[in-house]
This record gives structure tokens, sequence and C-alpha cells, in this order.
């Protein structure tokens, strides 16, 4: 199975649970200002975080960019503030499947820290968790 672990990260969170995700995918994770999908993707594991409450315009051009023939599925990870939990993936989700992609069900979210706003996540556990729903994601 051929398996891409992409994302947008302003403050390091996102990239540690894309890191995480793709040390059980045994790939590497890459932001996408700096990679493309070039090749048949099976599964396409997708982060960003909501910052203004949007996401940043880097994942929209690279969704917009994506061709759909190329990748099997996709599934969305996110990081953040709780009360954002769902947003950044709902509008993945939404752009992806406009876009044509199949979409999981499945996504993961957990805290971040900005500021002085929950300073330590991710944590080990955050972590832990995202390589638990990678594995779950790739068992299906």
């Amino acid at each position: 199975m051929r398996i891409k672990v992409m994302y947008q990260s302003q403050t390091g969170n996102t990239k540690k649970v894309a890191e995480a995700i793709a040390h059980v995918a045994g790939c590497t994770a890459e932001p996408v200002g700096m990679a493309t999908v070039s090749e048949p993707v099976d599964m396409l594991f997708l982060g960003a975080a909501i910052h203004a409450s949007h996401i940043d315009p880097s994942v929209k051009k690279f969704i917009e960019g994506l061709n759909p023939t190329l990748v099997k599925k996709v599934t969305v990870f996110s990081t953040g503030f709780e009360e954002a939990a769902g947003k950044a993936a709902g509008i993945m989700r939404d752009l992806l499947i406009r876009r044509g992609v199949q979409v999981t069900g499945e996504c993961y979210f957990c805290r971040g820290k900005f500021l002085f706003f929950n300073r330590a996540h991710p944590d080990a556990g955050d972590l832990t968790r995202a390589e638990e729903y990678a594995r779950s994601v790739l068992a299906t």
C-alpha cells in the first residue's frame, strides 16, 4: 500500500502529529507547500489547523491542485483549540469531496499549544493516540 502523510503547520503542533502518523505508516511527513502527489497513492493523511478561523491558504491550494485519479482515499487530522475541534477537518473534507476525492469518515484531532494555551500539547498521549488512529485507518 502506497501511503503519504502531508501537513501544514505554523506552530509545529500539526507537524508533530504528522510525524507520529508517518512513523506508523512507514513514510516521511511532508509539508503541503513543498510536496506534491504525482504518483498513485492508496491513502493520503492530510493535516492542518485553524488559524484566524480558516485553514492555511497553502492547504486549499494543495487540495485544489490534487488529481483525484491519483489518490484513492484521504483521511484528515488537525490540531488546535477544543472549541475548533473538527473545523479544520470539516473544511478539508468539504474541499476534498468537492474535488471528487474519497474521504474516510474518521478524523483525528488533538489540542495544540498556542501562546499560553494548551502548553503541554500535543503531548506523548496525543501522539500515541495519533499513532493508534493511523493504525486503525490503515487496518481498514
